[in-house]
């Protein structure tokens, strides 16, 4: 791998060379692969990395002690060209979605014990709640993060409840992970996460899984406004949500069968 010119910024180089270098291993990778590569210090490297993690940029497995590209690198260039993804059209749902209910839209999905915020499009009604895309939230305090964790097959499901119970950042005590686990089985059950007052007082939220599952981890989508706006409404935005994901659903089975 050709190294940059000594004028560029070191940091930023670096930082290019890392996304380049898992375009090449495709795999995910320990600190010390990184650095014995790429000719990094392993302290300067582990740095980096875990900057590259806290920025949603890349993903880090506990269990292994690995990291890899993030849904949020995918994303970012999205734009230039066909993806082999459906992120496109979990995209243009979203806007659909934002359209109709003029309510903030956001795309979550999992990392480690957090969920990550990997787009977000923001409400046009007179009071609306914004939220940013790369914002993390811990799983167990995240409406988004219950929907994802409603997904996990039950063998999994514990272990991520225990990661995300073990990055609780709230000054009220954390549920038990029975009581969790619990809450997780009537989320799997109406197929929908709905909070109100959970991280804002002034605001709620609505999220429901994607029936489909990119290469990587799975997604989750949710509404977020004022919670005087779903008085009276949930069933109605409910409908708006599905109604998009089953589209969703058939556009990227669709989008599978002409590319066989």
């Amino acid at each position: 791998m050709q190294k940059p010119d000594p004028s560029i910024v070191k940091s930023a180089a670096r930082t290019l060379e890392i996304f380049e270098y898992f375009d090449e291993v495709r795999r995910p990778a320990h600190i010390q692969d990184v650095a014995l590569s790429l000719g990094y210090p392993h302290s300067s490297t582990g740095a980096l990395l875990r900057s590259l993690t806290d920025l949603g940029y890349l993903e880090y497995s506990i269990e292994d002690k690995t990291f890899f590209p993030s849904i949020r690198v995918s994303l970012l260039g999205n734009w230039v060209g066909d993806e082999t993804l459906s992120l496109r059209l979990i995209q243009q749902q979203m806007r659909e979605i934002a359209e109709a209910t003029q309510m903030t839209v956001v795309l979550g999905a999992r990392s480690g014990g957090y969920c990550h915020y990997v787009r977000a499009i923001q409400g046009t009604t007179p009071v609306r709640y914004h939220l940013k895309a790369g914002t993390r939230l811990c799983l167990a305090r995240s409406t988004v993060g219950s929907a994802l964790l409603s997904m996990e097959t039950t063998d999994r499901q514990p272990r991520l409840i225990a990661q995300a119970l073990s990055v609780w950042d709230s000054d009220e005590g954390a549920p038990r992970p029975e009581k969790l686990a619990a809450d997780l089985a009537l989320v799997a059950a109406r197929g929908y996460a709905f909070n109100s007052g959970l991280v804002n007082a002034q605001a709620a939220m609505l999220a429901i899984p994607l029936a489909i599952r990119t290469q990587t981890r799975p997604l989750a989508i949710g509404l977020a406004a004022p919670k005087n706006l779903f008085r009276g409404r949930r069933p109605e935005l409910i409908r708006i949500l599905r109604e998009a994901l089953g589209r969703l659903a058939d556009q990227t089975h669709h989008q599978i069968d002409k590319s066989r």
